[in-house]
């Protein structure tokens, strides 16, 4: 069985080294990039435990490429770390997200060690508001009336508060302006639940099973829209 493989966001070669050597010890594979723009080239064809970011490369980088992480680092576990300048000791600044918390590079490291390594596919995004109504398979209740903050040709963002979001669960979408209504399978990759954070809550879905005739009308739906 191949070890564990975290992408590793890093521009200082020494730090680099350490963060790799570390990693190494503890029975993890490393892939260090020294761009944050390399993160999405990598995660589309190879497949990650989860993301270390070096402080560093964070600090300095503009708000654009920061935004080319944010489906990444929703789909992977993350942490920011940073290296003692004292004593060349590896400090877990951060690492709170959708698949769980950690207060050491050992938590975080257990988390990646349990988390199924998957690819995560680019995904150009663009504001759009579709009214949808969301069932989740498997349970007997009303459909959710929502909407769609923005979609991609892979997936869509959906308001949504309801009770039994959960990562990895299925639901079935009915975009009702499209001309064919056919619910559309897909798979709840993360959920950013109400009142967690300051921004809003909701879903982040692909599409698993989508017919052609809806797959066209979304992009020419999306086709006049400048990606996010």
């Amino acid at each position: 069985m191949s070890a564990p493989t975290l992408i590793l966001v890093a521009r200082s070669n020494t730090r680099i080294q350490t963060y790799c050597e570390a990693l190494e010890l503890r029975g993890f594979a490393c892939c260090p990039v020294t761009e944050l723009k390399e993160v999405a080239s990598q995660t589309c064809r190879h497949l990650f435990n989860g993301v270390l970011l070096d402080m560093p490369i964070i600090a300095k980088a503009s708000q654009s490429d920061k935004k080319l992480l944010e489906d990444i680092l929703k789909a992977l576990p993350s942490a920011y770390l940073n290296i003692a300048p004292a004593t060349d000791s590896i400090k877990l600044l951060t690492a709170d997200n959708h698949h769980g918390t950690a207060r050491s590079m050992e938590e975080f490291l257990t988390i990646c060690n349990g988390f199924t390594p998957r690819l995560v596919r680019p995904n150009d995004r663009v504001p759009l508001h579709l009214n949808a109504l969301v069932t989740h398979r498997g349970y007997e209740s009303e459909p959710e009336q929502t909407v769609t903050l923005n979609v991609s040709g892979q997936g869509c963002f959906l308001f949504s508060t309801h009770p039994e979001n959960q990562a990895e669960h299925q639901v079935s979408i009915s975009f009702v302006g499209l001309d064919d209504q056919t619910p559309i399978i897909s798979t709840i990759r993360w959920v950013r639940h109400w009142g967690e954070v300051h921004q809003m809550p909701g879903i982040g879905v692909t599409f698993e099973q989508i017919n052609d005739n809806q797959r066209h009308q979304l992009n020419e739906l999306m086709s006049s829209l400048k990606p996010l």
